[in-house]
């Protein structure tokens, strides 16, 4: 039996130790902090949970193709979900505009808000039918193993929506939003980028199709504990507070790891989900890459990071904010200052759909920004600046929640103010970025490297965004390595 080590506990890395242990490998992961799932996760503070992942969940219903993979991975097995009828729900100078995930629907709605815009309505309708279809494909198999004839099939299966898709992507949310006639909802198509750190109009479609994707009772860290369960189950073993050094390289093959205690670790194969960068240019000290890598690091941006102010109130809002909708967008009077960047707009998350999510009769909400990292790690060398701007971004956000529900500020219990410097000491992800490398670039990253054999990489560095894109990523390097192996790749479902 070949042992196999993954460096990272998130979901790719999980997904990958799960589908090892199905496929007869030995396999330890090493996670190096105390909880599985990475930036998969939520928290206890004063009886309230605060979430920073999972907004909706791709593959919860049964129709999905890709419920598959959830199923395999035990993470969905008797797990109530709550299914939400609005992606967005926008309060916009007393005017609500709800972007049904229906596209039926919510081309109703806008038209009874906006007749004058019909046509245009009609055209966002259909950007929304169409992502739905490219979202009901199976997952594919790893592209490392494509054919010329995988190929063609893939070109086939993609040609009818080619056209639009094309059309969307050189469209920004701004000059879409400018085709509106009626002011209310060129300001609503203008408000999606509160929701999206991108002004690129497939954010509008993509956020508004997700209609079948959920959110699983319990949240992201329960979530993650389901995969967690099912690979210990397989027989892996977890080890936490286990944050690698280097990967152990002789005559260019990775044999092993080192971690930062000196504790080493032998393998046949190694599997990184962990941080990108700091596998290959910390953990592999540079010397396995090639000028395609370089350029990707130099030249390409990541998704962003965020802010995100979780709080706890002693009031029942499921009646003051939305909970059928994901997010809930409201207009601001005064622009609020967040880290030196006006905003007009304040999104909030309402848990209180969920009850286990604060005690009987209390709500949490999130309130989040999108922030570069640049900011608050030049804050982060001095912590008493630092921690007085969390003080500053958790005054001013509860000063503007007391204005959109008054009294609230007093009835507040508990806060905590996550920064991109969180979830880069938690994750050690590279600028804190929440999915990755921007763009389609993405998926052109090779999951091996130059020169160095019985080494693979999984996760949102290597094309692995989002939590499907996460667990496809583990599932797809594992089906590569039997491939190599000259194993037949099994699944089972627990």
């Amino acid at each position: 039996m070949k042992k196999l080590i993954v460096i990272g506990g998130g979901i790719a890395g999980l997904s990958a130790g799960c589908y090892a242990g199905m496929n007869g490998y030995d396999v330890d992961i090493y996670e190096m902090g105390r909880l599985p799932g990475g930036l998969c996760t939520s928290w206890k503070n004063k009886g309230y949970t605060f979430d920073i992942c999972i907004h909706w969940l791709v593959g919860s219903s049964p129709d999905s193709p890709f419920h598959q993979i959830w199923r395999e991975l035990g993470a969905i097995q008797n797990k109530h979900i709550f299914y939400k009828e609005t992606a967005v729900n926008f309060v916009l100078k007393g005017r609500v505009v709800k972007f049904y995930n229906d596209p039926d629907r919510l081309s109703k709605h806008l038209k009874e808000i906006a007749p004058e815009d019909g046509e245009v309505i009609d055209e966002l309708a259909d950007y929304v039918r169409m992502f739905y279809r490219l979202m009901d494909r199976p997952p594919a198999k790893p592209r490392e193993l494509f054919t010329i004839i995988d190929s063609i099939k893939m070109m086939i299966g993609f040609a009818p929506f080619m056209k639009i898709f094309k059309k969307i992507m050189r469209t920004s949310i701004d000059d879409f939003a400018a085709k509106f006639k009626n002011p209310v909802l060129r300001e609503a198509v203008r408000a999606f980028k509160m929701v999206s750190p991108s002004n690129d109009l497939f954010v509008v479609p993509f956020v508004t199709a997700t209609g079948g994707s959920g959110f699983p009772k319990g949240g992201s860290l329960e979530f993650s504990r389901g995969i967690e369960n099912r690979f210990t189950g397989l027989g892996g073993r977890m080890h936490y507070g286990a944050k690698i050094e280097k990967i152990l390289v002789e005559d260019n093959k990775a044999v092993g790891i080192r971690l930062e205690d000196g504790t080493e670790a032998k393998a046949d194969i190694i599997i990184s989900a962990a941080d990108g960068r700091t596998t290959l240019f910390n953990m592999l000290d540079g010397k396995y890459i090639d000028k395609k890598i370089k350029t990707i690091y130099e030249t390409i941006p990541v998704i962003p990071s965020w802010i995100q102010v979780s709080i706890g109130v002693a009031m029942d809002l499921s009646k003051e904010i939305a909970i059928d909708s994901i997010y809930n967008v409201y207009e601001l009077d005064t622009p609020l200052i967040i880290a030196g960047v006006k905003n007009n707009h304040v999104t909030i998350k309402n848990y209180a759909f969920d009850p286990t999510f604060a005690p009987k009769g209390k709500s949490t909400i999130e309130v989040i920004f999108f922030s570069d990292s640049t900011y608050w790690e030049k804050l982060y060398k001095d912590k008493e600046k630092y921690n007085q701007e969390k003080k500053n971004t958790e005054k001013a956000v509860v000063a503007c929640l007391d204005k959109i529900i008054p009294g609230i500020k007093d009835k507040i219990e508990v806060t905590d103010v996550a920064t991109p410097m969180t979830i880069i000491r938690y994750t050690n992800n590279w600028k804190g970025s929440i999915m990755g490398f921007a763009g389609p670039s993405r998926l052109q990253i090779p999951r091996t490297l130059p020169g160095l054999k019985n080494f693979f990489m999984a996760g949102q560095w290597v094309g692995g965004t989002g939590l499907p894109g996460a667990s496809a990523s583990g599932r797809e390097i594992v089906e590569y390595i039997c491939h190599k192996d000259g194993k037949k790749f099994t699944t089972s479902v627990p």
